[in-house]
């Protein structure tokens, strides 16, 4: 009879040691997913941040080039304006000159 108390015991030991490990496991894994969960929430932030950027990025792509095309269109504007300008000074000179010469 001793030796199945002191089994019993050894059994009763046993078994609260392995259930106080359970309960530190379940803690464990409890802890484990509420940091998994944060991350995951972190993660669709990080990913709706990167969106933003990448559309931002799309926008600003868009407006350089349109400003580009503006830029362009002036420089040609300025090259015809010059080119008038030359055009009414040679003539002012010629009626000056004509003027001059009466």
């Amino acid at each position: 009879i001793k030796m199945l108390e002191d089994d019993r015991y050894k059994a009763e030991t046993n078994s609260e040691s392995f259930e106080s490990k359970v309960k530190d496991l379940v803690i464990e894994v409890t802890s484990i997913n509420s940091i998994l969960m944060k991350m995951e929430a972190a993660e669709g932030l990080q990913t709706e941040r990167v969106e933003k950027l990448e559309e931002n990025i799309r926008v600003l792509e868009q407006t350089k080039s349109d400003l580009s095309i503006r830029a362009e269109n002036a420089e040609r504007q300025i090259q015809v304006l010059e080119e008038n300008i030359l055009t009414l000074e040679t003539a002012l000179e010629k009626e000056q000159e004509a003027h001059n010469n009466t």
